[in-house]
């Protein structure tokens, strides 16, 4: 649907109130409206925001834009909210398993076999020649590890504060969302792009889709709960989606 000039993004999914947002890094627009919401009531919703929406994308397209990682030594990679400086070492595939062997036995976390992580430099060791896409899944692999992990163990810990069982979770990429409750199948699925963010709005997501096994909507029993369990919740939920901007530019 297009509106205004505007293209407008449209899912029906089985909820009671209309959710637009307008998503970096290109400003796109996506609205989900009930099942059975006329077209015309939609047009009618969107024009009625029109100023919001114009104003939310000129302020994301305003963001400071960052060339195609290539990931190569001396480019930033970010995992829970840490600035790491990427050193990529090529070498034989023989010695980069030796490397990696070793610092399993050292102090130097490693989830990837070819990529350590000590202090703030991420050390990827590869192969001679190998291709940028082959290093961005190296990394990309020890972001979805490090953020499974970190999710398994606050999820661990928030279920036994709130006295449920811990659901099945799942990390997967993600285009609209942070994260998705699946009350039918009892599983939260969470958006990879979380492994960049800062571990306090990790643990803002965990409890928000928590509580939506118990609320499955936004209304006020929901925004109580989540008063009562994470005060400062707004805020932290601000701070995830300005987040976004982090990876754009470089940061002294």
């Amino acid at each position: 649907m297009t509106i205004a000039g505007i293209e407008i993004e449209i899912e029906r999914k089985k909820i009671k109130h209309t959710h637009l947002a307008v998503y970096p890094p290109d400003a796109r627009v996506h609205i989900s409206v009930p099942e059975d919401l006329d077209e015309r009531d939609i047009r009618s919703y969107v024009a009625s925001k029109l100023a919001w929406i114009r104003e939310q994308r000129r302020a994301i397209l305003a963001l400071p834009r960052q060339a195609k990682r290539e990931y190569v030594s001396g480019e930033s990679i970010y995992a829970l909210g840490r600035r790491y400086r990427l050193w990529v070492v090529e070498t034989s595939s023989q010695a980069a398993k030796r490397r990696t062997q070793l610092a399993a036995k050292s102090k130097a976390p490693t989830l990837v076999e070819g990529v350590i992580a000590y202090g703030t430099r991420l050390t990827l060791h590869v192969r001679a020649g190998t291709s940028r896409r082959h290093r961005e899944r190296l990394v990309e692999s020890w972001q979805r590890e490090l953020l499974g992990e970190f999710i398994k163990d606050k999820i661990s810990n928030w279920c036994k504060k709130l006295g449920r069982e811990v659901p099945l979770v799942e990390v997967r990429k993600m285009k609209t969302r942070w994260a998705s409750c699946i009350q039918s199948k009892g599983k939260i699925a969470f958006n990879v792009g979380l492994a960049r963010v800062p571990p306090h709005c990790i643990e803002y997501v965990i409890v928000h889709e928590l509580t939506h096994f118990e609320v499955d909507n936004h209304s006020r029993a929901f925004v109580k709960l989540m008063n009562e369990r994470i005060p400062r919740w707004v805020a932290l939920r601000d701070e995830l989606n300005d987040f976004i901007a982090l990876p754009m530019k470089e940061k002294p």
